[in-house]
């Protein structure tokens, strides 16, 4: 948040995602609290579910919607126009779909206390909530490589081309390492392990939490790669000045791509200004 140009809506967006967080990490202190101390040694209490639990559940459904909404805009900003909507559309559709299966389980563990219907809630909606976040995460990833991919091949920069290679393996470690831990839910919750289930659905939040602050963090690294100069702290915006328009259609991507510069690689974090824009070079740009 100490971007000077982040728009409001992103430094908003990531006090939420700490706000969420906190209040996540609350309630489960309050679960632990309730049955370790509160009620140590009185085995009953072990019987109902405590108001603290599914409470928790909402914000960390939450922060998952929030973190996906995020990298649906982003892919949405470097898509043609054309494919845009076709493209953002079936993720924010599985990402509101996992948010209203959560809510409709939190709401049956407010209605219904008992401990012995937690198994059976969990396996019928937990595994149907965990394998729309699965299919979520790969379009996500896939649609981020591709994009890319595609953006990255047409520069004829080499920096450019390494700091895109270095997003796209950013992108694949955050999906791996979401998709094992969604994986580990589904696995223990076909067994039906709810204390397993409970414990590794507390990572998930986390993750996504981790993902989107991580891909804010880092753009000083990236920055400091793209133009090969030192990272200056006070910028927020390390601008490249646009090389020479070709004549005719000499410099266009044959398959009418859209082509990436290093403003248009930021979309895990990286400002997400307008690649046609022509920047001339002043005190902040860097010219390649």
């Amino acid at each position: 948040m100490r971007c000077s140009e982040d728009t409001s809506i992103v430094k908003f967006l990531v006090a939420a995602v700490c706000v969420l967080d906190t209040l996540h990490v609350s309630f489960m202190c309050h679960v632990l609290y309730y049955y370790l101390i509160t009620n140590y040694g009185v085995a009953t209490s072990v019987n109902y579910i405590v108001w603290s639990f599914p409470a928790s559940v909402i914000p960390n459904l939450l922060v998952i919607l929030l973190v996906q909404f995020f990298f649906a805009h982003k892919i949405h900003h470097l898509c043609r126009r054309e494919v845009r909507w076709l493209v953002t559309v079936p993720i924010i559709l599985l990402a509101l779909a996992q948010y209203g299966v959560g809510i409709v389980v939190a709401i049956l563990m407010f209605v219904d206390k008992k401990t012995s219907t937690l198994t059976q809630t969990w396996y019928y909606s937990v595994t149907p909530s965990a394998a729309i976040v699965v299919v979520a995460e790969v379009l996500i990833t896939v649609s981020l490589c591709v994009l890319l991919y595609n953006g990255g091949s047409h520069s004829s920069f080499p920096r450019t081309k390494r700091l895109v290679n270095t997003l796209i393996t950013y992108a694949v470690n955050r999906c791996m390492l979401t998709l094992l831990v969604i994986i580990g839910v589904l696995t223990v919750n076909v067994s039906q392990q709810p204390a397993w289930t409970m414990g590794l659905d507390f990572i998930v939040g986390k993750l996504y939490a981790n993902s989107l602050l991580a891909s804010l963090n880092t753009r000083d690294y990236l920055w400091s790669r793209g133009s090969g100069a030192a990272s200056n702290p006070n910028l927020s915006v390390m601008r490249f000045a646009d090389p020479p328009a070709p004549s005719g259609d000499a410099g266009r991507p044959k398959d009418g791509g859209k082509r990436l510069d290093v403003r248009e690689v930021a979309l895990v974090g990286i400002s997400t200004e307008s690649a046609f824009s022509t920047t001339t070079s002043s005190q902040t740009d860097v010219e390649v």
